[in-house]
C-alpha cells in the first residue's frame, strides 16, 4: 500500500529500472537492488582512501599507545614507590605527565587527521553519483537525494569514527600488549587468549547487522520518495481537504522506519554489549589473577598495577569498534548503494543520433511506452531548418510532449522499459522548454545565469518578459513559464541555434502570450530553428511548417507571410504594456517576496524551548536514558577505582576472604556497566526516534497550514530539507547532546562528592579537574568551532536543497547543457561543508586533548598531594590508588560531554530553523473549530481585500462578486494579479484584511476551517499526479471510508473525455501512470486532475486553468462537460481562456490592487 492507500507498482522497488528487460531503451536491465558480497563492499572504500592515510592513522595509534604506556608506568611506579616508602614517585610523576601530554596530543591529532584524510572522498562520490543520476536520469528524487546527502554523511562517519578505531585496534593492543608481556607474562597470556573472541563475535553479529542496516536504509529511501510525492502533491491534498488524512500515512511511514531503524540499532548495540562483556570479563580475570598472585607474594605491586591499568587499554579499541560498528555498517551500505548507481549500465536505444551544424532532422521517430499496445509516437519525420518554425500538431495525447522530450535527449530515450527507434540529426547543444519546467536555483537571475546568461543579460531578459528577480517557487505558473522561456532566450544568446518549445504560452494571460509569440518570431528572425508543440492557434499560425502526429510523413507546409501571422516583434505598444503590467504586478505582490508564516518567530521562543517541545513526547524515556547513562559512567569509574584498591590491598597480603567483597564488586560493576550502557543507548534512540516522528508530523502540519500561498515552503526541495534534512539532524544531534551532557555532568559531580567524603583534598582536586577538563575543554571546542558549526549546518541544509532541486530539474538542466554548472555548485557546497567538518574535528580534538591532559595530569596530581598524608600515616596506599585512578576513569564521560557541548550550537540552529514551521502547526492545531458548515448554496465576496504581512500594498482590494449553486464565477487577470491569493482566501488558509467572505449567508471567518475545505474543493493549475495508478490518483478525492466505485470512476473519466484512453490502458484503472503522470500527455494529465476534483463531494469547486495543455476541440468539449457535471454546484474558474467568459460572472483582477466586475449577457 502506498501513502494514498492504494496498491502501487512503482514503489514496490527502489528503482523502476531494476527489472528492466535487456535491450529495451537505454538500460541493460541490470538488477539494482540485489546485495553484493561483503568483499564487494569493502574494496571501493579501501580504494577511496589509499595506503598513506592508513599508515598515518597507524602512526598516530602508536603515539597514543606510547602515551598510555607512560601514564600507566607513572601510576604504577608512583603507587609502588609510596607502598615501599621510596622517592621513586618523583621520577614516576614526570613519566606520567609526559604520557599525559602524548595522550592529549594523539587525541587531537587523530581527530584532525581522520577528518582531513576523508577530505574530498565524500564530495567526489557525491559528484559521481549525481552526474550519473542527472545524465542518465537514474534513481528517484527522494531515494537519490537520501543516498547523496544523508547516506554519504554516514560514510563520512565511517572514515572519521570507525576507521581510526579499526586502525587503533591493530596498533594499540600490539604495543600495549608488549609492555604487559615485559611486566607479567601471565597477564599477557590471558589477554592473548581472550582477545580473539572479540573478532569472532563481531563477525557473527555483523552479518545480521549488515542486512538490518540495508533494510533501514531502504526504509529511509522509501520514506524520502513518499515525502517527495507528498510534497509535490501537497497543493492537491490541500485542495481536496485530504492533507490531514495523509498525516496518518506519513505517521505510518515514519513509524515503520523507526521500528526498522531501532531493530538495526538493537542488533548493533547487542554487538557492542557482547564486546563490552568480553572485555570486562577478561579484565576482571586479569585482576583476579594479579590479586591472587600478589596475596601469595609471587608478583610485585608495580607489575600488577601496570598490568591492571594497561589491560583495559588492550580491549578498549575493540569496545570502541563495537560502539562504532553501526556507523561502519551504515557507511558501507551507503557506499554500496552509491556503487550500484555508478555501476548501472547505460545500454543503447535503437535511436541513431548524429551531430548537425544547424537545424534538426527527424526520420521515423517511434516511441512506445512499457506495457502499451500502441505507439505514443509513430514514424515522425520532419526537418526544421535555420530561421524556420515547425509546429508539431495533433490532439491532446497524440505524443507531442513525448516527441519533444526524446528530441531533447530525455524522457523515453532514457527509460529502460521503453522502445525508441528512428534517427535524429541535430546540434549537440539545444534549448528546450518542457511542458512542466523545474527550477534549480532560488532566484530568477541566478536561474538564467545557470543557463548561460551573464548577470546583465539575465536582468535584461527578465525586464523584457516582465518578471521580477524572485524565487521561481514564489512565481505564479504563468510567470514560471515565462521564466522557462527566458532560459531558452538565454541559451540562444549563448549561441544555441535549435529551440524546442512545449506549450510556451500555456497558463499565460493574453498580453503575456502575445509577448512570448513575438519573441518566438524574433528567434526565427535570428536564424534559430524552432520546433514548437502548442494548442495556441495564434502561435501555430507562426509556423512555416506543421507536422501532424500519426501521419507517416511530414504534413503540408504552411508558408509564412506577413499577412497571415504576426511578425517577430509586436507592431504596437502591446508588448511593452504587457511587460509593464506583469512586472508591476509581480513587484507589488508580496507573495513574490515574503513567505507567510502563520505563527512563530525566527527563534521559535528559543532553541531550548523548542528542544523541550520536540522531546516532550518521550520525556520520561529521555529522563530514564539520562539516569542509565549516569549509572553507566559511575559503574565504569567504580570498576576502575575498586580494581586499583583491590590490587594494592592484595599486595599487603591480607587473608583472601578480606578481598572477596571487592572481587564480587569488580564483577558487579563490570557486568553492570555493559548492561547499563546497552540499555542507555537503546532507550535514548527510542526516545529520540519517537520524538522525531512527532516532529515530522508537526512539520507536515505546519507546511500544510500555509495553503496555496506557501509556494516556497511547499517545494519538493524545501519539504525534503524540513522533513528529512532537519529531521535527520535532530535525530543525529539530540542523542549526542542531551544524554551525554546531562549524564556526564551528574556523574562528575557524584565522583567529586564521593572523593570529598573519602578525603576532602582529593575532592577539591577532582573538582578543579572537572572545571578544567569539562569547562575548559568544552569552551575550547565550542569557541574554536562556533563559526564552523553555524556554517556546517547551513551548508548541510544547502546541500539537501541543492541536490533535491538538481534532481527535480535534471531533465531541464541536462537537455539544455546546464547540468555541469549545477553539479559544480553542489560540489562547492560540499567542499564548504567538508571544510567546516574538518574545522569542527580539529576543534573537538583540541578540547578533547585538553580534557585528556587535565585528567591524566590530575591522576599524577593526586599522587603528589597524597605523599605528605601517606608519610604522616593518615592515608593508606589502597585509598591513594582510588584517588589516582578515578580521574583516568572519568576521561570517557568527560570527552562525551565535550562533544555534546560542541554539537549544541548546531542543534540549536536546526531547532530555530524549524520553529516557525512547528509554530504554524501548533497554531493550526489549537485553532478554534468554529461553527459546523452546512451544505453551501453559493458564495459571496463583499468588498474583499487582502494584504500580506509587512507588505506595502494590497494584493487586491474592493473585490465584490457572488455565485449561487449552478452558477459560475470566472476570475481573470494578468499573471501575478492575486488570483492564487484569492483562492487561498476562499479556502480559508488566508484571512481577508478587509471585507467579508460568505458561504450562503454564513461568514466564512466563523466556520470550521476543516469543514469548509470539505465543502470547497480546489484543482490547482499544475495538479500533481502521484506515482501511483489511475485509480489511486482518483480515489484520493474521497475519504478512505467513502471510496468511489468503479462505475463512479469510469463515469467521471468519461465526463472529462478520457474514455478512449481508459480503453487502451493494459490494466484499466489499475494502470500505473508514473511520477507526475509521466506516462500521460500534458492534456491527459490535466483532465485526470479535473476528474479527480469532480469526484470530490464538494458544493463549491475551484478550478485553476482547467483547459491548460488541451487542444481547442478538447478544451471546448471539457467546458461543455464541466457545465453538465457541475450544474448543481458553485464554480469558481480561474482562467485566461476567453471561451470561459460566457460561462457566468466575470471577476477581473488588475495590476492596481483592485477588481472590476463584468457581468456577461449569458449570466
Amino acid at each position: 500500500m502506498d501513502v494514498l492507500g492504494v496498491p502501487q507498482a512503482a514503489h514496490q522497488r527502489l528503482d523502476p529500472r531494476r527489472d528492466a528487460v535487456p535491450g529495451r531503451g537505454r538500460g541493460s536491465g541490470r538488477a539494482v537492488g540485489r546485495r553484493e558480497p561483503a568483499v564487494r563492499q569493502v574494496k571501493p572504500v579501501r580504494g577511496d582512501l589509499g595506503r598513506p592515510a592508513l599508515y598515518l592513522l597507524g602512526l598516530l595509534g602508536a603515539v597514543k599507545a606510547a602515551g598510555l604506556v607512560l601514564v600507566a608506568q607513572g601510576v604504577a611506579s608512583g603507587l609502588a614507590s609510596l607502598f615501599s616508602h621510596t622517592d621513586a614517585w618523583r621520577s614516576a610523576l614526570w613519566i606520567g605527565l609526559l604520557g599525559a601530554a602524548l595522550r592529549g596530543l594523539s587525541t587531537w591529532a587523530l581527530q584532525a587527521a581522520s577528518a582531513r584524510i576523508s577530505l574530498g572522498v565524500k564530495e567526489k562520490l557525491r559528484a559521481r553519483v549525481l552526474d550519473r543520476a542527472v545524465t542518465d536520469a537514474r534513481g528517484s528524487v527522494g531515494a537519490t537525494t537520501t543516498v547523496a546527502t544523508a547516506g554519504l554523511d554516514e560514510l563520512d562517519r565511517y572514515y572519521t569514527v570507525f576507521l581510526p578505531t579499526l586502525v587503533g585496534a591493530v596498533a594499540v593492543p600490539l604495543l600495549v600488549g608488549l609492555r604487559i608481556l615485559a611486566a607479567d607474562w601471565v597477564s599477557a597470556l590471558i589477554v592473548v587468549l581472550t582477545i580473539p573472541l572479540i573478532p569472532v563475535f563481531m563477525a557473527l553479529i555483523g552479518l545480521h547487522t549488515r542486512d538490518s542496516v540495508a533494510q533501514a536504509t531502504s526504509a529511509l529511501a522509501r520514506l524520502s520518495d513518499h515525502l517527495v510525492e507528498l510534497a509535490r502533491g501537497l497543493p492537491v491534498l490541500i485542495g481536496l481537504g485530504r492533507e490531514r488524512e495523509q498525516s496518518a500515512a506519513l505517521r505510518k511511514l515514519s513509524d515503520d522506519w523507526r521500528v526498522t531503524s531501532l531493530g538495526t540499532l538493537r542488533t548493533a548495540f547487542q554487538s557492542a554489549l557482547a564486546l563490552e562483556l568480553i572485555a570486562t570479563l577478561s579484565v576482571a580475570l586479569v585482576a583476579v589473577f594479579v590479586g591472587v598472585r600478589l596475596v601469595s607474594g609471587t608478583m610485585t605491586l608495580e607489575a600488577g598495577l601496570l598490568a591492571l591499568v594497561l589491560a583495559p587499554e588492550c580491549y578498549a579499541p575493540f569496545r570502541d569498534i563495537g560502539s562504532a560498528f553501526h556507523a561502519s555498517q551504515t557507511g558501507l551500505d551507503a557506499r554500496r548503494r552509491v556503487q550500484e548507481v555508478l555501476d548501472q549500465a547505460s545500454g543503447g536505444a535503437d535511436l541513431a543520433r548524429t551531430a548537425a551544424e544547424d537545424g534538426i532532422a527527424v526520420t521515423g521517430l517511434t516511441v512506445r511506452h512499457a506495457g502499451r499496445a500502441s505507439d505514443a509516437v509513430s514514424r515522425l519525420s520532419f526537418t526544421a531548418r535555420p530561421g524556420t518554425v515547425v509546429a508539431i500538431d495533433g490532439p491532446s495525447g497524440a505524443g507531442k510532449s513525448t516527441a519533444l522530450r526524446v528530441l531533447a535527449g530525455r524522457g523515453a530515450e532514457l527509460d529502460d522499459d521503453a522502445l525508441v527507434s528512428g534517427a535524429i540529426a541535430a546540434p549537440t547543444e539545444l534549448a528546450w522548454l518542457p511542458q512542466h519546467p523545474q527550477f534549480a536555483r532560488e532566484g530568477a537571475v541566478a536561474e538564467l545565469i545557470a543557463y548561460g546568461a551573464t548577470d546583465a543579460v539575465a536582468r535584461t531578459l527578465l525586464e523584457r518578459l516582465g518578471l521580477p528577480d524572485a524565487d521561481p517557487a514564489r512565481l505564479s505558473p504563468g510567470e514560471q513559464r515565462r521564466l522557462a522561456f527566458a532560459r531558452v532566450l538565454a541559451r540562444v544568446d549563448d549561441g544555441v541555434r535549435v529551440a524546442l518549445l512545449d506549450e510556451p504560452t500555456a497558463h499565460l494571460d493574453p498580453a503575456s502570450a502575445a509577448l512570448v509569440r513575438a519573441e518566438i518570431g524574433g528567434l526565427r528572425a535570428r536564424g534559430v530553428a524552432v520546433v514548437v508543440a502548442s494548442h495556441d492557434p495564434e502561435l501555430r499560425a507562426l509556423a512555416d511548417e506543421r507536422v501532424t502526429l500519426g501521419e507517416p510523413t511530414t504534413a503540408a507546409v504552411v508558408t509564412f507571410s506577413p499577412s497571415s501571422a504576426p511578425h517577430g516583434r509586436l507592431s504596437d505598444d502591446r508588448a511593452e504594456g504587457a511587460a509593464a503590467r506583469s512586472s508591476e504586478s509581480a513587484r507589488n505582490d508580496p507573495a513574490q517576496r515574503d513567505f507567510v508564516t502563520t505563527g512563530g518567530t525566527g527563534d521559535g521562543g528559543g532553541a531550548l524551548r523548542e528542544l523541550a517541545r520536540v522531546l516532550a513526547p518521550a520525556g520520561w524515556k529521555l529522563a530514564g536514558a539520562i539516569g542509565l547513562g549516569t549509572l553507566a559512567a559511575l559503574f565504569a569509574t567504580a570498576l576502575t577505582a575498586l580494581s586499583g584498591w583491590l590490587i594494592v590491598r592484595a599486595a599487603e597480603h591480607p587473608p583472601i576472604l578480606f578481598l572477596e567483597v571487592a572481587i564480587v564488586g569488580v564483577r558487579f560493576f563490570g557486568l553492570g556497566r555493559a548492561a547499563l550502557r546497552y540499555a542507555e543507548r537503546l532507550v535514548t534512540h527510542d526516545a529520540v526516534f519517537a520524538s522525531l516522528t512527532e516532529l515530522r508530523m508537526r512539520l507536515w502540519s505546519g507546511l500544510a497550514a500555509q495553503g496555496p500561498a506557501g509556494r516556497v515552503e511547499l517545494t519538493a526541495a524545501n519539504t525534503l530539507d524540513r522533513l528529512i534534512g532537519d529531521g535527520d539532524r535532530v535525530r543525529d544531534l539530540a542523542p549526542r547532546v542531551v544524554v551525554p551532557l546531562a549524564s556526564g555532568v551528574i556523574a562528575l559531580l557524584a565522583a567529586v562528592v564521593a572523593l570529598w567524603v573519602l578525603w576532602a583534598p582529593a575532592g577539591v582536586l577532582l573538582l578543579a579537574c572537572c572545571v578544567v577538563a569539562l569547562g575548559g575543554g568544552a569552551a575550547v571546542a565550542v569557541a574554536a568551532d562556533a563559526r564552523a558549526s553555524r556554517g556546517r549546518d547551513l551548508d548541510r541544509s544547502a546541500i539537501v536543497r541543492r541536490v533535491a532541486a538538481l534532481l527535480a530539474a535534471r531533465d531541464d538542466l541536462a537537455a539544455n547543457g546546464a547540468a555541469a554548472g549545477e553539479l559544480e555548485a553542489v560540489s562547492r557546497a560540499g567542499a564548504r561543508a567538508a571544510a567546516s567538518a574538518r574545522h569542527s574535528a580539529t576543534a573537538l580534538g583540541a578540547g578533547a586533548a585538553l580534557a585528556t591532559l587535565a585528567c591524566a595530569a590530575t591522576a599524577m596530581g593526586m599522587l603528589l598531594i597524597a605523599v605528605p598524608a601517606h608519610a604522616a600515616g593518615t592515608l593508606p596506599v589502597p585509598l591513594i590508588a582510588v584517588f589516582v585512578l578515578t580521574p583516568l576513569a572519568l576521561i570517557e564521560p568527560v570527552l562525551e560531554a565535550i562533544g555534546a557541548a560542541q554539537h549544541w550550537p548546531e542543534l540549536a540552529q536546526v531547532l530555530r530553523r524549524v520553529a516557525p514551521v512547528t509554530a504554524a502547526a501548533d497554531t493550526a492545531e489549537h485553532e478554534e473549530p468554529g461553527l459546523p458548515v452546512a451544505p453551501v448554496r453559493g458564495i459571496r465576496l463583499a468588498d474583499l481585500a487582502y494584504r500580506y504581512p509587512q507588505a506595502e500594498r494590497d494584493v487586491f482590494a474592493h473585490v465584490s462578486a457572488r455565485a449561487a449553486a449552478g452558477e459560475t464565477l470566472v476570475v481573470t487577470g494578468p499573471s501575478g494579479s492575486g488570483k492564487t491569493t484569492l483562492l487561498g482566501v476562499l479556502l480559508r488558509y488566508l484571512a481577508p484584511t478587509a471585507g467579508r467572505y460568505l458561504l450562503g449567508e454564513a461568514d466564512a471567518a466563523l466556520l470550521d476551517p476543516d469543514g469548509l475545505r470539505r465543502r470547497v474543493a480546489w484543482c490547482p493549475q499544475e495538479g500533481h499526479l502521484f506515482d501511483s495508478t489511475l485509480r489511486g490518483n482518483l480515489q484520493i478525492a474521497r475519504g478512505r471510508d467513502d471510496q468511489a466505485t468503479d462505475a463512479e470512476l469510469i463515469d467521471v473519466i468519461e465526463q472529462v473525455g478520457l474514455g478512449p484512453l481508459l480503453a487502451t490502458l493494459p490494466l484499466g484503472l489499475d494502470t500505473p501512470i508514473g511520477s507526475g503522470g509521466a506516462f500521460l500527455s500534458g492534456g491527459q494529465r490535466q483532465r485526470v486532475a479535473v476528474a479527480r476534483t469532480l469526484l470530490a463531494d464538494a458544493d463549491v469547486v475551484l478550478l485553476d486553468e482547467p483547459t491548460a495543455h488541451l487542444d481547442s476541440e478538447a478544451a471546448e468539449a471539457l467546458i461543455v462537460d464541466l457545465g453538465v457535471a457541475l450544474r448543481q454546484k458553485t464554480q469558481v474558474l480561474v482562467t485566461h481562456d476567453a471561451r470561459f467568459r460566457g460561462a457566468g460572472t466575470v471577476l477581473e483582477l488588475g495590476g492596481q490592487a483592485s477588481a472590476r466586475l463584468n457581468v456577461t449577457p449569458s449570466s
